[in-house]
């Protein structure tokens, strides 16, 4: 992995680096990457249809607030941040397009998730727009904490995809304070930071589930009902600890750094390095 980006402090003790993902072969990744279950990895594929069109509204959503930061570091961070959730996007493309070969309408579904997203951008305030991005950023860092936190995960995973979505997951960890310092920065307080996380959660919640319901129905494989029970197996087992992390934002003196995630980027760092 090239690292050829300028990297960002953080002042938490933590760096921002942007940083490419090249897939080997993604021909090599079998249909059902996600713990060999047909509903588990739909779910996890209609997330990352999601990613592309949503980071390009968190990046929008606080470059819309750059001219107002008053702290340089701050401004550097940001500067890190747009760069890793391009490099993002650039990757989830990638990963995409390969859903394609299975059957899926990534066409249409990249075109819907898209129109949902520019429905925001036009109807939502922009204050809210930047809240939205804050709370939507500690939902992916809770998903990065629970990959590398639970065992499960791991294991459940196709080895390049693991690969993938730990290098997602290091970067989602670096920049999660990012938004909703440029939110505090700016003078947003308690009251429109909760409320942006419910139409966060409102907004969002259809769309992500009609893709990855319509992957399930047009899947020519028909779910058995071995495989539905361990899918609710795996959600249930995952999503206890998940919630739990998620409505800690609601505390009014949360900060996304009260959660100590520096012992497994160094793990991943550590990891990487010997690798190369």
């Amino acid at each position: 992995m090239e690292r050829p980006f300028p990297a960002a402090q953080t002042g938490h003790g933590t760096v921002i680096q942007p940083r490419r993902f090249e897939f080997e072969e993604l021909e090599s990744v079998p249909q059902y990457w996600f713990a060999d279950n047909p509903i588990a990895t739909h779910i996890e594929n209609a997330f990352s249809i999601l990613i592309p069109p949503g980071e390009r509204f968190f990046i929008r959503a606080v470059k819309a607030y750059e001219d107002e930061i008053d702290d340089p570091q701050l401004k550097d961070q940001v500067r890190a941040f747009v760069q890793q959730e391009g490099l993002h996007m650039r990757a989830h493309n990638q990963l995409n397009a390969s859903f394609a070969s299975f059957g899926v309408d990534v066409a249409r579904e990249v075109d819907y998730a898209e129109r949902v997203f520019a429905w925001v951008e036009r109807r939502v305030p922009k204050r809210i727009q930047l809240g939205m991005t804050a709370f939507l950023e500690h939902l992916t860092a809770t998903g990065a904490h629970m990959l590398f936190m639970e065992p499960l995960v791991a294991k459940s995973m196709h080895p390049q995809m693991l690969s993938f979505w730990r290098w997602h997951a290091v970067e989602e960890l670096e920049h999660k304070a990012v938004a909703f310092d440029v939110m505090r920065n700016v003078g947003i307080g308690y009251f429109t930071r909760a409320f942006s996380a419910v139409v966060a959660l409102v907004m969002l919640a259809l769309p992500f589930d009609r893709i990855a319901r319509r992957m399930v129905k047009e899947d020519p494989h028909r779910v058995t009902k071995e495989e539905l029970a361990a899918a609710r197996r795996l959600e249930a087992k995952l999503m206890r600890p998940q919630v739990r992390l998620i409505l800690d934002y609601f505390r009014p003196s949360f900060h996304p750094t009260d959660f100590d995630d520096s012992a497994y980027l160094e793990e991943w760092y550590a990891t990487v390095a010997e690798a190369a």
